[in-house]
């Protein structure tokens, strides 16, 4: 055995930025923004959602926090502790579960009065990169210094035009005499609303990590007029709905919104709520030179409200439909059984004309691994042949599986399907690997005695 000292690993280099601004308000203003963490998404761009862990709700005390924000373009989300001290007017934190890049983040805001109505903010970061890779340090100095400056600036706005008369919450909720698991399905399924609610012309949604959705769409107004809109939605499976618009009409600085899905007795009560900051320079340019805050008040209610309680009547629609229809058969599940065996051997025998053939003409294939779905015979039969193309060099076997299979009714005969799909790999010789594992869930429409696909959508486990 040797006698020297085994090496030990160098400490990662601790990296430090410091951001500075002052503020035309009282000190006990702009330390009531920064305690308030819930509101964060409401005052902070970066901020997307968060969601208190432990304690909150005061200027003092430890608390634990999930945080969702952007950084980079890219939604991230952490866990983080803080202490907050409001006779020192100062909030330390510690990031307790980090996302790569960042191997660790901490730091601190500093307030200092410089008067009655006057405040300078220090906001310091301290991180380790992982692997200390210049790259990574690179990208998240970027992230902070962006989100930073960004925070700032916002927070400065926010107290110095610091109004309950600005930012507005409402609810609008329906009873539906169905479930709440089907009325959160019809709500989380943003990429279907184009066939679903009248008042939206176009959606692109994308959902590379499993529950957090990019969403952007297309709405017609009731003077019909079409306004786009982009959110990112965090989903809290058949309970809540969270988004932030990262895209604001002119009249708003900020809005955020909620969609609470609550079991009722037989039935559920979904919820939804919107909270939006008025941006008062741009009232009298939008709603006209006699207009002022509590104008823009009722017409923001107006005009999301009325999309909200049409996307609630039609999600009420759907859950009490299928509800209605009752369970299906032991004849159909068979059917749909039958169905998939058909369906995955085409698929496995690089079939593509087959494989389309087993979707409506207007069929979508669409999944959560960032790629545009996929709409129509055409596109699907040449998205098969593109597969197996770059598959060519490739000997392993490769064999769809779908099992642990639901079916329910859905409303004109159509049903859906919900399994649980693996694809297994063997190489010659074998042995045989799962190569990947999903969830299918399809709309199948009857079809000359069988069964077309409408909309597929998988989710892929891992992604």
């Amino acid at each position: 055995m040797s006698d020297e000292n085994p090496q030990t690993a160098a400490a990662p280099t601790v990296h430090e930025t410091v951001h500075e601004i002052e503020v035309d308000a009282p000190a006990g203003t702009v330390y009531e923004l920064v305690a308030d963490a819930a509101r964060w998404p409401v005052h902070f761009p970066p901020n997307l959602h968060v969601e208190v862990l432990e304690g909150g709700g005061g200027k003092d005390g430890v608390e634990r926090l999930r945080i969702w924000a952007t950084a980079n373009g890219a939604v991230k989300n952490w866990t983080s502790r803080r202490e907050l001290d409001s006779s020192a007017l100062t909030v330390t934190f510690r990031q307790e579960r980090s996302q790569a890049p960042v191997a660790s983040m901490g730091g601190a805001w500093h307030l200092e009065p410089l008067g009655e109505r006057r405040t300078r903010v220090r906001f310091v970061h301290t991180f380790t990169a992982v692997g200390d890779d210049p790259e990574n340090v690179a990208w998240i100095r970027r992230a902070v210094d962006t989100n930073t400056e960004s925070e700032l600036r916002a927070l400065r706005a926010a107290a110095e035009t610091a109004s309950d008369d600005l930012v507005l919450t409402f609810d609008d909720t329906v009873r539906i005499d169905g479930s709440a698991k089907d009325a959160y399905e019809f709500v989380r399924a943003a990429d279907r609303w184009t066939e679903r609610l009248p008042h939206v012309t176009r959606v692109s949604l994308t959902e590379e990590v499993p529950g957090e959705q990019v969403l952007e769409m297309d709405t017609r107004t009731a003077d019909g007029s079409v306004h786009t809109t982009r959110s990112v939605r965090i989903c809290f499976p058949a309970e809540r709905i969270v988004y932030k618009q990262t895209h604001t009409p002119a009249l708003m600085d900020a809005h955020t919104g909620e969609w609470i899905f609550e079991e009722d007795g037989d039935g559920c009560v979904v919820t939804s709520r919107h909270t939006v900051r008025i941006a008062p320079g741009a009232v009298r340019d939008v709603l006209g030179p006699d207009a002022d805050v509590a104008r823009a008040r009722e017409f923001v209610r107006e005009a999301l409200g009325r999309n909200s309680r049409a996307t609630l009547g039609h999600a009420a629609a759907h859950a009490g439909g299928l509800r209605a229809a009752g369970p299906v058969g032991h004849d159909v599940y068979v059917s749909v059984q039958r169905f998939y065996a058909e369906q995955m051997r085409h698929l496995d025998e690089g079939r593509a004309e087959e494989w389309a053939a087993t979707f409506t003409e207007d069929g979508v294939f669409a999944q959560n691994s960032g790629a545009e779905p996929v709409r129509g015979r055409a596109a699907i039969a040449a998205a098969v042949r593109a597969g197996r193309a770059r598959l060519a060099a490739d000997p392993q076997r490769r064999r769809h599986v779908f099992g642990m299979l639901t079916v329910d009714p859905a409303a004109d005969g159509a049903v859906r399907a919900r399994s649980y799909a693996q694809v297994l790999a063997t190489p010659p010789g074998g042995p045989t690997v799962l190569h990947l594992s999903a969830v299918c869930e399809d709309e199948l429409v009857p079809v000359d005695g069988g069964w077309a696909v409408r909309h597929r959508r998988v989710d892929h486990d891992g992604v």
